[in-house]
């Protein structure tokens, strides 16, 4: 199958991820993370062609966290996904979330969508580990999870059985919010959107590409 023929189903499924993830108003309680995933922010870099696009929603009225993951083009099945967490980027650094993977991540696939609320009051929704080395209970754990994502200090990934340590890699960033309330989801630049003749479309939504000045 060519690249465009593989980006365009692709790059359709992120025009409806955008608009499911900025469905509604956005809130002073709601906060919108994202990040393209590829090959070259892993470390080391795999050299693989796969991409990928994710965006973390974080309430914390309700303190939970949604995570919309999709990706394509994997060199070889995927074996986990997690959001690891907290480190001055770009590094490695641990799983913040559940191991070995997210729960009913798609495994054994080379292509997939993935979304998932997670209940962040809940030591199920992180890896044993991090709640250990961020004071012992999710309270404190969910605030050093969201200290990272807003300072730009965490990443998410997808491994394969090729790339076991991870296939493709994004740093998550505070997306920005349009003045109406409709959150903005950034667009993967390495997508050629235009291709597909949603780049135009895009753009009549008003789904540009912007980022908040970190704190």
């Amino acid at each position: 199958m060519s690249p465009l023929l593989r980006v365009a189903p692709l790059s359709l499924a992120i025009a409806g991820f955008a608009l499911s993830a900025s469905h509604g108003s956005a809130t002073a309680a709601t906060l919108m993370y994202d990040a393209t995933l590829t090959g070259a922010t892993e470390i080391p870099a795999t050299g693989s062609p796969g991409t990928g696009f994710a965006i973390v929603t974080v309430d914390t009225t309700a303190d939970t966290m949604r995570v919309q993951e999709i990706f394509s083009g994997l060199e070889s099945p995927t074996t986990a996904s997690h959001i690891h967490c907290c480190g001055v980027q770009p590094a490695n650094i641990g799983i913040a979330t559940t191991t070995p993977t997210f729960p009913n991540f798609p495994l054994g696939v080379e292509t997939g969508t993935y979304d998932m609320t997670f209940d962040m009051t809940s030591a199920a929704s992180y890896n044993p580990d991090f709640i250990t080395a961020e004071g012992g209970n999710t309270a404190s754990a969910f605030a050093a999870l969201l200290a990272g994502l807003n300072a730009g200090q965490s990443y998410i990934n997808v491994h394969s059985v090729m790339f076991p340590t991870g296939e493709i890699r994004g740093i998550l960033e505070p997306a920005a919010t349009a003045p109406s309330g409709l959150a903005q989801t950034p667009l993967p630049g390495a997508l050629p959107l235009a291709a597909t003749g949603l780049g135009g479309l895009l753009g009549l939504l008003g789904l540009r590409r912007k980022r908040k000045p970190l704190a």
